[in-house]
C-alpha cells in the first residue's frame, strides 16, 4: 500500500490541493460512490506526508468496511477508483485555469441550446477577455482560432449566404499558430541536433521561412512568431549579427511573453554564447554574464523560491572570466541566503574558493578547497582543477603532477560524466603535466630543445579536443614562449 501509486500523486500535492481532492471526492456531482470517500478519509489521516509504512492492506479495508471479510480483489477495486478520481481532480484542476477553454465550451453548450442571446453574451466575454489577456502564446492563436470557428459554425446554423468574417478570422488564427508552433519545433529541434548531435528533421522549414521573410508578412505584428524566426536564425547561424539581434527583440518584447516563455528565449541566447565559448572565443563571457544579470533583474531564476546552485556557479564563473570582481563578490555573499538550504554553505564555500582564485588570493582559495563535498562531479571536477590551477601558478610542480595523476582515476572512476566531458578533462590533465614537466626541467635544458619541446606542446595543444579550460592552457604555454629566453 505504501508504494502504490495512488499515495505516490498524492505525496507530489501540495497540501491545499490534498484537502481540495477531499472536497472533491466528498461532492455529489463528482463522486457518489461512498467506499471511496471513506478510503480516502482514512487514507487524509496520513496527510500531508502519507507514510503508510506501518499499515496493512488489512487494516484499511477494515476501515470501509468493518463488518466484511477482507478481499484483496474488493480492495483493489476501491483503490483503483479512487486514484481514477484523483485523475480526474487533476484534469479538472487543470481546466480551472483554461479561462478561453471554459468560454468557449460555454459559448458551445448556450448555442447548442438554442439561447442565441445568451450566446451573444458569452461571444462578448470572450472577446473582451482576448483584449484584456497581455501575453502573446502559441495557445492564444489557437484559442482565437477555436473561438472564431464556433462563431462561423454559428453563421451557418443562421443559414444566411451572407460575408462572415470569422471564416477569414478562423484561416488567419490557424496559420499563425502553425506557424508559432512549427518555428518552436524547429528551434527545439536544431537545438538538439547541435547539443546531442541528434537527427530531427523540421520537414517544409525553408517554405515557411521564405514566406515570412516575403514583403507582405509583418513580423512586428506577430510578437512571438518574430523572437522565434530570429532564434531560428540564430542556430542556423553561428555569426553575432544573428544573436545581436535576438537579444534586441528578448528586450523589446519580454513584456509579452510568459514567464516559462521568458527563460526559455534567454536560454536560447545562452546557448549560443556557450557554443561560441566552448569553440575558444572566450570573450562571449561578458555576454553570457550579461544575460544572466538580465535573467537576475527579472527574477528569472528562481525555483520554489531558491536560486539553483548551478545558475550561482555560472554566474561567479563569468563574473571571474571578466574580470567583473566588484560585482561578483557582492553577487557570492548576497544570494548565498538565497540557495537551498541543504546546498548552501558547499555552493557558497566552492564559489568564494573560485573568486579567490580568480583575484590570486590562492592560500584563501586553498583553504576553502579542503571544505568542498563532493556532491557531484562538477564541483569534484571544478575543486581539482582550481587546485591543479593554484600548485602551477605558485611553481610546486611535484604536487601538481600526483595530483594529475589522483584527478585522472577520479575523472576515470566516474561514469556519471559524459563521455564529451570525461575526454576534455583527461585532455586537460595530459598537457597539463606535460607544460608542468616542461617548465620543471627549462631552468637544466639547452635552448634549442627547450624550443623543440614547447614547439610540441603547442602542436599537441591544436590537436586536443574537447579540452577543458583551453584558455588557461593555451595562457601557460605561451607564458613559456614568452619566457624563453630566460631558459
Amino acid at each position: 500500500m505504501n508504494n502504490s501509486k495512488l499515495l505516490e500523486v498524492l505525496r507530489n500535492l501540495s497540501t491545499r490541493a490534498q484537502h481540495r481532492f477531499s472536497e472533491y471526492v466528498h461532492a455529489p456531482f463528482f463522486n457518489k460512490h461512498k467506499p471511496t470517500i471513506l478510503l480516502l478519509d482514512f487514507l487524509m489521516q496520513y496527510a500531508p506526508v502519507f507514510d503508510l509504512s506501518s499499515v496493512g492492506k488489512e487494516q484499511v479495508f477494515y476501515a470501509i468496511y468493518p463488518h466484511k471479510k477482507f478481499s484483496d480483489t474488493q480492495f483493489n477495486y476501491i483503490v483503483s477508483k479512487l486514484l481514477e478520481l484523483l485523475s480526474g481532480f487533476l484534469a479538472y484542476q487543470e481546466y480551472e485555469t483554461q479561462a478561453f477553454q471554459q468560454k468557449s465550451n460555454a459559448l458551445k453548450a448556450v448555442h447548442e441550446l438554442g439561447v442565441p442571446k445568451q450566446a451573444a453574451s458569452h461571444s462578448r466575454q470572450h472577446q473582451l477577455l482576448q483584449k484584456q489577456y497581455p501575453f502573446q502564446t502559441v495557445d492564444f492563436y489557437y484559442q482565437k482560432y477555436h473561438y472564431h470557428t464556433l462563431l462561423n459554425q454559428i453563421h451557418l446554423d443562421k443559414k444566411q449566404r451572407l460575408y462572415d468574417v470569422h471564416l477569414q478570422e478562423q484561416n488567419n488564427q490557424l496559420d499563425y499558430f502553425y506557424i508559432a508552433q512549427k518555428l518552436k519545433i524547429a528551434c527545439d529541434m536544431l537545438s538538439r541536433n547541435i547539443v546531442i548531435q541528434a537527427n530531427y528533421e523540421a520537414h517544409y522549414i525553408k517554405d515557411l521561412l521564405s514566406w515570412l521573410e516575403a514583403a507582405d508578412f509583418d513580423k512586428k505584428q506577430h510578437p512571438l512568431i518574430h523572437v522565434y524566426y530570429q532564434v531560428l536564425k540564430t542556430l542556423q547561424n553561428s555569426d553575432d549579427k544573428a544573436y545581436q539581434q535576438l537579444k534586441v527583440l528578448i528586450e523589446d518584447y519580454g513584456k509579452l511573453f510568459l514567464r516559462e516563455e521568458l527563460i526559455l528565449l534567454y536560454d536560447y541566447a545562452e546557448n549560443f554564447c556557450i557554443r561560441k565559448i566552448n569553440n575558444g572565443i572566450t570573450s562571449y563571457y561578458k555576454e553570457f554574464l550579461t544575460i544572466y544579470k538580465q535573467k537576475l533583474e527579472k527574477h528569472l531564476l528562481l525555483e520554489d523560491g531558491y536560486l539553483p546552485e548551478s545558475d550561482y556557479k555560472n554566474i561567479v564563473t563569468a563574473g571571474v572570466r571578466t574580470k567583473d570582481y566588484q560585482w561578483t563578490e557582492t553577487f557570492i555573499h548576497k544570494n548565498k541566503k538565497k540557495l537551498r538550504p541543504e546546498v548552501q554553505e558547499n555552493a557558497f564555500n566552492y564559489n568564494l574558493a573560485v573568486f579567490y582564485y580568480a583575484t590570486q588570493q590562492y592560500s584563501k582559495a586553498l583553504k576553502l578547497l579542503m571544505t568542498i563535498l563532493f556532491t557531484d562531479i562538477s564541483y569534484g571536477v571544478g575543486a581539482k582543477t582550481i587546485q591543479l590551477q593554484i600548485y602551477y601558478e605558485l611553481q610546486e610542480m611535484e604536487p601538481l603532477i600526483n595530483l594529475v595523476d589522483t584527478f585522472r582515476l577520479y575523472v576515470m572512476r566516474h561514469k556519471t560524466q559524459s563521455d564529451y566531458r570525461k575526454k576534455a578533462n583527461l585532455n586537460m590533465l595530459r598537457i597539463v603535466k606535460k607544460v608542468a614537466k616542461l617548465k620543471e626541467k627549462s631552468t637544466f635544458m639547452a635552448e634549442k630543445q627547450f624550443e623543440k619541446e614547447r614547439t610540441k606542446l603547442q602542436l599537441l595543444y591544436a590537436e586536443l579536443s574537447p579540452l577543458s579550460n583551453s584558455d588557461w592552457i593555451r595562457e601557460i604555454i605561451e607564458e613559456l614562449a614568452q619566457n624563453a629566453s630566460k631558459y
